[in-house]
């Protein structure tokens, strides 16, 4: 069956995950009936942003149970992470941050399956 996918500006219920940086995209994606939120951040420079996303991977995952995990071993800034009752996402592209959540839990690897698209 297809991917279906459908977007929309994201409404203020949505507090800014990645306050640092300038905010670039901040949308609720749907895929095949599954919500995701997207954020995009930009960065003055490939350093900053690379500082930030340790700072913001650390943040995330600061007091929650992680289930289950996957990094790109290429770079270490591609993280896909499984809490209790989410699964998120968070990809450094040079100057840019771009994270992506689920609304419940999904495994790892069906998450990147569905929502990876969404920021790569």
């Amino acid at each position: 069956m297809p991917t279906t996918v459908s977007s929309r500006m994201s409404s203020s219920k949505h507090k800014r995950v990645m306050p640092e940086g300038k905010l670039l995209l901040s949308k609720t994606v749907s895929v095949d009936g599954e919500e995701f939120y997207v954020e995009k951040v930009a960065f003055k420079d490939w350093h900053e942003s690379l500082h930030s996303f340790y700072l913001i991977s650390d943040r995330l995952g600061e007091g929650r149970t992680v289930v289950d995990q996957k990094w790109s071993y290429e770079d270490f800034c591609d993280i896909t992470i499984g809490l209790e009752d989410y699964t998120y996402a968070l990809n450094r592209q040079v100057e840019c941050i771009a994270y992506v959540r689920s609304f419940r839990a999904i495994p790892v690897d069906e998450f990147d399956r569905m929502a990876r698209p969404l920021i790569l």
